[in-house]
């Protein structure tokens, strides 16, 4: 079942969205929903929503003030306005696509269901990369990246850490390069849990073995063999100390 968050304003809109999507699209429950900024950003962090609904125009701000605070959008956003100017500035946040108002039920259904297509397309082209990398052995596992040019066969224990930029994710290795694959960190999260990687910040995947310091006070960080200092964030402070002293 995948999950969707709705952000509207206006509660009959709201209302009406979230009833179309739990009686007319299959495989799509709308588990959370916000009306303004704050329960606009509780409603995606604790939703954690495949595909998002979100009214461009809200009472207290707009769409891009709550984007803003999405620190990795590993999600399908289709936009809901009056006005087609706001098209353009929806494609910088990797908009899925978005719809005009007033709009229909089928136009609605339509968009939303093309979404969860893609959203099951990138997750079963997860899958198969993960079955591809599980052909070596462990000692020696390698991991599918494909960027926009070519496939790459990368030995895991190669990769230093890993960043997230929008819905495309930077991977750094040891000889120095760095790729670029349009796929979540979330995603790269998920496979790599178990072969210690470890998830430090929203924005950041790293490699313990590649961990040459940890700077726990103030702004905490990790140093990692290619020099680079990745920040820690609050919450995931213990956790890190625990998986230390575990090792």
């Amino acid at each position: 079942m995948l999950k969707a968050v709705v952000i509207e304003d206006e509660p009959k809109t709201r209302e009406a969205i979230t009833n179309i999507i739990n009686r007319l699209c299959n495989g799509i429950e709308v588990v959370a929903t916000g009306h303004n900024i704050k329960t606009g950003i509780d409603a995606i962090y604790n939703g954690r929503p495949d595909i998002l609904l979100i009214d461009v125009e809200l009472s207290d701000g707009n769409a891009f003030d709550i984007l803003r605070h999405i620190f990795n959008i590993d999600f399908q956003i289709i936009f809901v306005t009056a006005h087609e100017g706001y098209a353009l500035k929806a494609i910088k946040f990797n908009a899925f696509d978005y719809i005009l108002k007033p709009f229909s039920v089928d136009d609605l259904t339509a968009t939303i269901n093309n979404a969860a297509k893609e959203v099951n397309r990138k997750k079963s082209e997860m899958y198969i990369e993960s079955l591809l990398t599980s052909i070596d052995t462990r000692e020696n596992k390698r991991i599918v990246l494909k960027t926009a040019e070519e496939i790459h066969l990368v030995n895991i224990s190669d990769i230093i850490n890993c960043e997230a930029d929008s819905s495309y994710t930077h991977f750094y290795l040891k000889d120095g390069s760095h790729l670029t694959v349009s796929m979540h960190l979330k995603e790269y999260d998920e496979l790599l849990k178990d072969y210690h990687f470890f998830r430090v910040h929203h924005s950041h995947l790293v490699n313990l073995n590649e961990v040459r310091r940890f700077h726990k006070s103030g702004n905490a960080y990790v140093l990692m063999s290619n020099g680079k200092e990745i920040p820690v964030s609050s919450r995931k402070r213990e956790k890190l100390l625990e998986t230390f002293n575990a090792l």
